[in-house]
């Protein structure tokens, strides 16, 4: 079932960011905080810098390519325009305007 005309439908064994990753139960359900690129289709889950994936929305794993700007510090501290922020649900992608209007689980 089609949930939003925007999501895609990349599976998610072909997403970098989620192969061989140990999922816990509290972050396998429901909605994972993510990245999208938005003209090659790639998405990133957002990871600590030890791998573990974050709870909330984090750029500093994110590839060198999509980083804007750097701090003093060389941290990332904005992100090229391509770039949207969102979640992965299963295999899905959703931004956050398709969070607007959920259809979920028909």
């Amino acid at each position: 079932m089609m949930l939003a005309a925007t999501r895609s439908e990349t599976p998610a064994e072909s997403i970098p960011s989620v192969q061989n990753l140990a999922f816990t139960p509290s972050l396998s359900v429901g909605f994972l905080p993510a990245f999208r690129h938005q003209e090659s289709g790639e998405v990133r889950l957002c990871q600590f810098s030890d791998g573990s994936i974050s709870p909330i929305h984090l750029i500093d794993c994110l590839p060198s390519r999509w980083v804007r700007e750097r701090d003093a510090e060389g941290r990332p501290s904005a992100l090229i325009g391509a770039i949207e922020a969102g979640f992965l649900r299963g295999a899905d992608f959703w931004s956050l305007r398709d969070l607007l209007h959920p259809r979920l689980d028909g």
